[in-house]
Parts: structure tokens; C-alpha cells; sequence
């Protein structure tokens, strides 16, 4: 043993004792996609890079305009105003700018974590197959539905995430690949016999339910975070963004949903209300609770040890909760 190998085992000795040295191992194999940083996808990054996994960032966003308001320990104020006032000959991108960030955070990853500074529309559907889990926010449900087709097309099982949070609110759909296994834990040191996620909703599927019938045992409506990050994804999606309030009546009248959709018995939220979220979305403890509940998340997926959140999961601030909720597609 080197001492490279020594000092990886040095590093990782308190994840080594808690989920074992073979799970370490896959998570130090693996590499995944950040698409669109955000502060909860910034929450995933760090952990799951502390924890040594190696992370490729695809943002082609200009800096610092995308992320002046962005809750993250990466993007300094200090850094964006000298971009800010930089003789603008060279063009930054967020995924340029966060690289050194992301390199310093753990030394034992030099030399694989890397950047992608071109537009998704620019990307192959090869080019996603190649991670081993995708993590991804403020894509448009069409940019979803494409990278899920591509996953679709391998048979090992990828990871793919689409989350995004919005005040005190926060939301994920979260598919784990048609061929994913894994292991329940059963108690100290046990695990069940491999077991598939049952039922399988791909995140094309997931995007397809209409809202309308998205309803559950314990959810008699539809529930009130996962219509807020539907609009919200729409809104977001549009290039010229028309008048909000208008648009959310549209909207919410084109999904056969009203405006009590948006609010719950301890929680109300208006149209107005919400349009001032729209702009100003991301409040940092959200994105750090959300984003340690993601993680934990793509480490199960990584390991293929922990029963897995089936499929949609969604963080309320008001009360600390989350929870999970299933996208049935008979719903659809």
C-alpha cells in the first residue's frame, strides 16, 4: 500500500467505519454531473466532494450576473465585484469561475474533477451517459425529458435529479435508473437481499403526470411544493419572462389547478407573494438542509446500500419536515 493509498484512508476513516470500505471505494470511482449550480446544488457538491467524489460542472452561465444572489459559500461577494468590474475582454462562465473552489476542497480529487462550459443544447445525449449520477437545477421540463431519454438508453441504472428551492420551500424528483438495485438496511450491519425500486417512474414519466391527479394516500390534493417548483420550472424556463402574476393564473388554470393549490392549512401563499419568490428564490438554510438530504441520497445510490426516496421528495422550512411523495404513473 502507497502512500496515496495510506493517506486516502486517513482522510475517509469515519466514512470508511460508517458505510464500509467497498462503498467508499465506488463513491472514490465515481463522478457526477452538476448541471446549473444553484445554492442546493452547491450544498450536494461540497458534501459529496468532502466525502470524495469527483465533480464535473456544467454551467455555461455568464459570472457573476447568474449567481450574484446565489447562497454559497463558493462565490464571494469580494470575487463577483472584481468580475463585475473586470475590463470585459474575456467572457467568465460559473463552471470557469467555481473550479478552483471545487479543486481546493479536497486535494485527494486533483486531477478528476473538471468543468463543461458549453450550452446543454450543445451536448450529446453520449455526453450524460458517461456519469455516474446527474444532478441538476433550473432546467426546463424539455431538458429534463432529453437527458432522461438518454439515460434511458444504458442499462446500468444513473442517478438523476432535478431540484430547485423557492423561499422557505424546496423540491427534488429524483430518478434512480430502471436497473438500479439496492439493499434495505435492516439493523446493525444487516442488509436485505437486492431489491429494485418499485414502482419505477423515469423523470420523462415523472414530468408527464398531470398535476391534477397527482394525489397520494396521505395527500387527498395535490401537494402545494410540488405545484409551487412545476411553475416555478416553467417560469423559469422562458427566456422572456412575461408578467407573473398572469402567468401563474394561466398556468394554474392550464393544469386544472386554482390558486388554493399554493397554499395549506398553516401556509398561505399568494400570487404576489410568490411572484417576489420567482425573483429571489434561495435562502441558505434551505439549500443546506435540502442539499445534505440530496447527498445522502446520491451516496445510497452510489453504494446501493438504503432504500432509496421514491421519487419526488420535498423540504418544507416552515415546519423543518421533509418528506417523500410518489408520482404514480396510472395517475397519468
Amino acid at each position: 500500500m502507497g502512500p496515496r493509498a495510506d493517506k486516502h484512508d486517513d482522510v475517509y476513516d469515519r466514512q470508511i467505519r460508517l458505510w464500509g470500505a467497498d462503498a467508499q471505494k465506488k463513491m472514490s470511482n465515481a463522478r457526477v454531473l452538476y448541471i446549473n449550480l444553484t445554492g442546493v446544488t452547491c450544498e450536494i457538491m461540497k458534501n459529496l466532494v468532502l466525502a470524495g467524489v469527483a465533480a464535473v460542472v456544467c454551467d455555461s452561465r455568464p459570472y457573476p450576473e447568474a449567481v450574484r444572489e446565489m447562497p454559497c459559500s463558493f462565490f464571494h461577494a469580494e470575487d463577483m465585484e472584481s468580475a463585475a468590474n473586470g475590463d470585459g475582454t474575456s467572457q467568465c462562465t460559473v463552471a470557469k469561475s467555481v473550479q478552483p473552489k471545487v479543486e481546493e476542497l479536497n486535494p485527494l480529487l486533483a486531477g478528476r474533477n473538471s468543468i463543461e462550459e458549453r450550452p446543454i443544447a450543445e451536448l450529446s445525449d453520449d455526453f450524460f451517459t458517461q456519469f455516474d449520477a446527474i444532478i441538476a437545477s433550473r432546467l426546463t421540463v424539455d431538458e429534463a425529458k432529453r437527458i432522461s431519454a438518454s439515460l434511458r438508453k444504458v442499462e446500468e441504472g444513473k442517478l438523476f435529479i432535478v431540484t430547485d428551492t423557492f423561499g422557505f420551500d424546496g423540491c427534488a424528483h429524483l430518478d434512480f435508473g430502471a436497473s438500479h438495485k439496492f439493499r434495505r438496511e435492516l439493523g446493525k450491519d444487516k442488509l436485505s437481499d437486492l431489491m429494485s425500486v418499485d414502482p419505477y417512474l423515469s423523470m420523462a414519466d415523472m414530468l408527464d403526470v398531470p398535476l391534477e391527479s397527482a394525489k397520494g394516500r396521505w395527500d387527498k390534493s395535490v401537494p402545494r411544493i410540488l405545484v409551487l417548483h412545476r411553475l416555478l420550472m416553467d417560469y423559469w424556463s422562458l427566456v422572456a419572462k412575461p408578467e407573473f402574476v398572469k402567468f401563474a393564473q394561466d398556468w394554474l388554470s392550464m393544469n386544472k389547478l386554482s390558486t388554493s393549490a399554493l397554499s395549506s392549512d398553516v401556509q398561505d401563499c399568494s400570487l404576489d407573494t410568490l411572484a417576489e419568490i420567482a425573483q429571489h428564490p434561495e435562502v441558505s438554510p434551505v439549500c443546506a438542509v435540502l442539499g445534505g438530504i440530496l447527498g445522502n441520497e446520491v451516496i445510497k445510490s452510489l453504494t446501493g446500500k438504503g432504500e432509496p426516496a421514491n421519487n419526488v421528495m420535498m423540504f418544507s422550512g416552515f415546519d423543518g419536515g421533509c418528506r417523500s411523495f410518489l408520482l404514480k404513473k396510472n395517475d397519468a
